[in-house]
């Protein structure tokens, strides 16, 4: 598995459609980053003259998860070619809503000079921070973290997108082919960790690798556990996604933790209400994983299935 930071137009164009669109998520009490205030205040003077595009993209944020939405533009415009793969079978009813604003988007970018703007007004605020002798030395201690851990049955790679146009602290995952994926992560406020968030980036490659696991799940398995993760899910953004994705979070928020070096009795707090099963997850891979010789695998997945069964 390869780590390595990027900046991705495509990401950019579809957030700032996005931002424009209605948007308007922060975790931060203090506000959106400047960058993001700063770029969706350049573009105001659009919106009349959009009026129809962001309209319509904004009715389509109400029935579709901002996820999907930058999953499928990402799909249209990188040229990834695995759309009728099972994986993306759940975005092709939402696809051709977003489709059809695709000439739309092409017309916004050439009248903005968007790719200009990019490359001139955004890029350097991006470059400062992810270029940084820090950011570099910090993003290989991750990736080794994380390989520490878990066994890679794929070789990964990963290009790391700081997104200076997302909500602090929300990440993002994105698959574009076999063996290629972005992990995207909106800002840090810590000066400290380089404005990057580093949790962010060790859950988010997790969602990544641990999705191998779950597809191994044998149907007969399956059935039989998909019932008990979907009662003991409480999430309100989760409580009725597919038990598949359930588990993946349950597992993810259990696993980032162990990556990190943290054990934050607040943390879990946190989750009791929401992935209770996280906590008991945590335990026992601690107990199982040795880092940088007992890694995470099948057996140790089903072992672990088996015990917060009987819970």
């Amino acid at each position: 598995m390869k780590l390595k930071f990027s900046d991705n137009y495509n990401l950019f164009v579809i957030y700032l459609i996005l931002n424009l669109s209605g948007y308007d998520d922060e975790n931060n009490k203090k506000g959106m980053h400047p960058i993001r205030k700063k770029i969706r205040k350049n573009f105001l003077k659009y919106k009349k003259r959009y009026k129809e595009l962001f309209g319509t993209m904004k009715g389509i944020l109400k029935k579709i998860h901002s996820h999907n939405v930058v999953q499928i533009f990402l799909i249209k415009r990188e040229g990834v070619r695995i759309i009728k793969k099972n994986y993306y079978r759940g975005f092709l009813k939402d696809l051709k809503r977003v489709e059809e604003n695709l000439l739309a988007i092409k017309k916004f970018e050439k009248e903005t000079n968007l790719k200009n703007f990019y490359q001139k007004q955004y890029l350097s605020h991006l470059k400062t921070i992810i270029e940084s002798k820090k950011a570099q030395n910090r993003l290989k201690k991750s990736q080794k973290d994380i390989v520490d851990f878990v066994e890679a049955k794929i070789r990964w790679k990963i290009s790391v997108v700081l997104n200076l146009l997302e909500a602090y602290w929300r990440g993002n995952c994105f698959f574009l082919s076999k063996g290629n994926a972005l992990v995207v992560s909106g800002p840090d406020t810590k000066k400290i960790n380089r404005y990057i968030s580093w949790h962010n980036i060790a859950h988010e490659t997790l969602h990544i690798l641990i999705r191998y696991y779950i597809k191994k799940i044998s149907e007969k398995r399956w059935n039989e556990i998909k019932d008990f993760i979907k009662k003991k899910v409480l999430d309100k953004d989760y409580k009725g996604g597919p038990s598949r994705f359930q588990l993946e979070e349950t597992f993810v928020r259990a696993f980032t933790p162990l990556i990190m070096n943290e054990n934050n009795p607040g943390y879990w707090n946190y989750l009791k209400n929401r992935f209770p099963l996280s906590e008991p997850i945590y335990k026992e891979l601690k107990q199982k994983l040795v880092k940088g010789k007992v890694k995470f695998n099948r057996k140790i997945f089903e072992e672990i299935l088996k015990k917060i069964e009987e819970l």
